[in-house]
């Protein structure tokens, strides 16, 4: 969505220029993406096998959501990198993300200059191995531009990434 606004221009002799401006002032980041799920997150305390985040914004918990910008999926990073709240959009699988978790190894990369989020995968259970650590390696990128504080209005897909013990998740 674009806002009109009306700047006087003196060297166009009185005449109004029209321009318009973002509404949103979305960054383009070059980031590592990487994908976990419930049988590898940790609870803070070093003990896996669970949906809980670290900072909760819209979810009670670590959850996919169907990915549009009115309900993103969960993601993680360190919170000097993105505060929590954060919504961002990842192009390859056209979807929304808000920042409500910590990510260790976000944190180390982070630290050396390296920027990484770590996109929640789905389900608030334990899922069949190796298909959930399979289908976190498909949707990783060690480095791919995603957009910080996009607009509302890009593409989603509202595949699920994981779904019943399989791998769901569309690459565009």
């Amino acid at each position: 969505m674009r806002i009109p606004r009306l700047i006087a221009a003196g060297a166009l002799a009185g005449s109004l220029l029209l321009l318009t401006a973002p509404a949103h002032a979305a960054t383009t980041q070059t980031t590592a993406v990487t994908a976990y799920g419930y049988n590898d997150n940790d609870d803070g305390n070093g003990n896996s096998g669970t949906a809980r985040i670290s900072y909760p914004q819209i979810h009670t918990q670590a959850t996919e959501g169907s990915g549009s910008y009115d309900d993103p999926t969960t993601f993680a990073t360190d919170p000097g990198e993105h505060a929590p709240g954060t919504i961002i959009y990842v192009p390859h699988l056209q979807k929304y993300f808000i920042m409500e978790d910590g990510c260790v190894a976000c944190s180390a990369d982070w630290q050396n200059g390296v920027r990484h989020v770590d996109l929640w995968m789905g389900t608030a259970a334990a899922q069949p191995e190796p298909a959930l650590a399979d289908c976190e390696n498909y949707v990783t990128r060690s480095s791919v531009d995603i957009l910080v504080s996009p607009d509302p209005g890009l593409p989603v897909d509202t595949t699920p990434m994981f779904t019943d013990g399989q791998c769901t998740a569309v690459i565009h």
